[in-house]
C-alpha cells in the first residue's frame, strides 16, 4: 500500500517537474530569472547643492550578477533647483556629447550639477530621423510632437513632478470656416502623407524632398505646448520643398495630396493651432483622446520608451517589448516618488567583473526601491550616461559608459543650481 503509494505521488511530482520546465522554458528570461539577490547599497552619498543629491553604489540581480548604480535625487520643487529638457545644440537634427549640453547650457547663475541622457533615437543620423521618439518640451517652448503616446515626464512652472503616457495633440482651425484639421508631428521626419509643423528648434530648414506643398506661416511667439496661437498665412509654395525657416516663422509641409486643404490655403489667411497634452483612450497612435488635465502647465518634457513602474510596482513592458526588453544591457531611468522627488537612475553593462547590466524588470525592482511610484526607460545600452559636477567645476561623466567613451546624443535631461 505504501509502495503503491510512493509510486503514484512520485509519477505525479515527475510530471508536475517536466511541465515546470516546459514553462519555464516558454517563459521571458525575465519570468524566470529576473530579481535582484543584493539590493543597492551606496558606497558614496553627497549634496551636490540644496535639492540635488547623488550617490553611487553597487547591487547584485540574479546569478549574483554585479551590477553598478548611479542614482541623482532631485527636488524639482526646491527655488534653487532646474529641471530640463535640453536638445543637441538646440535643434533636433545634429548630435551632441551630454556633457557638452550640460556645459553649453550652463552661466552665471544657472550651474548644471547632474544629468543623463534622454530618449532613444536612430543612432548615427543627424536628419529628421535624429528627433526623439517622443514629445519634448524646453523652458515652455513644444521642441517636438511625435503621433504616438509614450511614457513622458512633465516638470510644470512650480516644479511639481508627474509621469504619464501622453503625447502633443496639434489642431488647426481652416480660415473663415467651423473645421478643424489635426496637425499630425513637430519638428520630425516627412515621409508619408501626414502633415508635420516645422519651427526653427527643428534645422534651419524643413529638409524635405522636393513635390510637396509648404506653406510659410508668421507664428510671433514660441509654440506652445497647451494652448491657442494665431499664425498668418505668408506664402504657399506648392511642389516645393527643404524650405528655409526664418525666425519667426513656421512651415506647414506635407508630400501628398490626401490634404488638399493645405495646398488651398491663401496669403494672407490667418488661422489657429491649438496644442494640448493628451492621453490616448484606446491605442497608443490613434482612437479616441483625452486632454490630460494636469498637464497644461507643462515646461518641460522629456519621454523615453517602456513603463518600468507604474503605480508603485514593477510595471511589464508598455508595448511592442523588443527582445533586448529580456536582456541585460545598461540602462537609464527616470522617476517619480510620492513626494515630488525625481530620480535619475544608471546602470552601466556590457563590462565583465565590473557590471554587466540589467533587463527592464530588474531596472524596474531598483526603481520602486528606491521610492519611485512610476518610471519609465530612457535610451540605454552605449548611450547610458550620467554627468556631474565634480569639486573644481569640472562636468564629466560619472559613470563607465560601455562604448568606454561618452555617445554623441540628441537630448539630455540636466538638472540645474540656480542662484540669484
Amino acid at each position: 500500500m505504501r509502495s503503491s503509494s510512493f509510486v503514484q505521488v512520485s509519477r505525479t511530482g515527475l510530471i508536475l517537474v517536466v511541465l515546470g520546465l516546459l514553462l519555464a522554458s516558454l517563459l521571458p528570461a525575465s519570468s524566470a530569472r529576473a530579481g535582484i539577490s543584493k539590493p543597492f547599497k551606496p558606497s558614496a552619498v553627497m549634496e551636490l547643492s540644496p535639492g540635488i543629491t547623488y550617490s553611487k553604489g553597487k547591487m547584485k540581480t540574479a546569478r549574483r550578477l554585479v551590477q553598478s548604480v548611479r542614482v541623482a535625487t532631485i527636488w524639482p520643487s526646491n527655488p534653487s533647483v532646474r529641471l530640463r529638457s535640453l536638445l543637441s545644440n538646440d535643434q533636433v537634427v545634429r548630435r551632441e556629447r551630454p556633457s557638452r549640453i550640460a556645459n553649453r547650457n550652463s552661466a552665471p547663475g544657472m550651474l548644471a550639477m547632474i544629468g543623463t541622457n534622454g530618449d532613444m533615437s536612430t543612432e548615427q543620423r543627424v536628419d529628421a530621423y535624429a528627433a526623439p521618439q517622443s514629445m519634448a518640451v524646453s523652458n515652455g517652448e513644444l521642441l517636438l510632437a511625435q503621433a504616438c503616446t509614450r511614457p513622458t515626464l512633465g516638470i510644470d512652472r512650480a516644479g511639481g513632478a508627474r509621469i504619464g503616457d501622453v503625447r502633443v495633440h496639434v489642431m488647426v482651425n481652416l480660415p473663415g470656416r467651423k473645421v478643424t484639421k489635426q496637425i499630425h508631428r513637430v519638428n520630425t521626419h516627412r515621409d508619408d502623407n501626414k502633415i508635420v509643423l516645422f519651427t526653427r528648434r527643428f534645422a534651419p530648414s524643413t529638409q524635405t524632398a522636393p513635390g510637396g506643398v509648404e506653406v510659410v506661416l508668421a507664428l510671433s511667439d514660441t509654440l506652445r505646448p497647451s494652448g491657442v496661437q494665431e499664425v498668418r498665412v505668408l506664402d504657399v509654395r506648392r511642389g516645393a520643398g527643404n524650405s528655409v525657416i526664418e525666425p519667426g516663422r513656421a512651415i506647414l509641409s506635407v508630400k501628398g495630396s490626401p490634404n488638399d486643404w493645405v495646398r488651398k490655403l491663401k496669403v494672407g489667411q490667418t488661422m489657429q493651432l491649438h496644442t494640448s497634452v493628451v492621453h490616448n483612450v484606446n491605442n497608443s497612435c490613434g482612437g479616441k483622446i483625452q486632454v490630460a488635465q494636469d498637464w497644461a502647465d507643462i515646461v518641460e518634457a522629456v519621454g523615453g520608451n517602456h513603463f518600468t513602474v507604474r503605480n508603485g510596482v514593477v510595471a511589464p513592458p508598455s508595448r511592442n517589448v523588443y527582445s533586448a526588453g529580456w536582456e541585460r544591457h545598461p540602462r537609464t531611468n527616470v522617476g517619480v516618488t510620492a513626494d515630488g522627488r525625481v530620480l535619475m537612475v544608471t546602470v552601466d553593462g556590457r563590462q565583465p567583473g565590473y557590471s554587466i547590466g540589467v533587463k527592464l524588470s530588474e531596472i524596474g525592482k531598483l526603481m520602486v526601491s528606491l521610492g519611485a511610484v512610476a518610471a519609465f526607460n530612457l535610451d540605454g545600452g552605449g548611450s547610458t550616461w550620467m554627468g556631474r559636477r565634480y569639486p573644481g567645476g569640472r562636468f564629466k561623466a560619472t559613470n563607465r559608459p560601455s562604448d568606454g567613451r561618452e555617445r554623441m546624443a540628441t537630448q539630455a535631461l540636466v538638472a540645474f543650481q540656480v542662484t540669484p
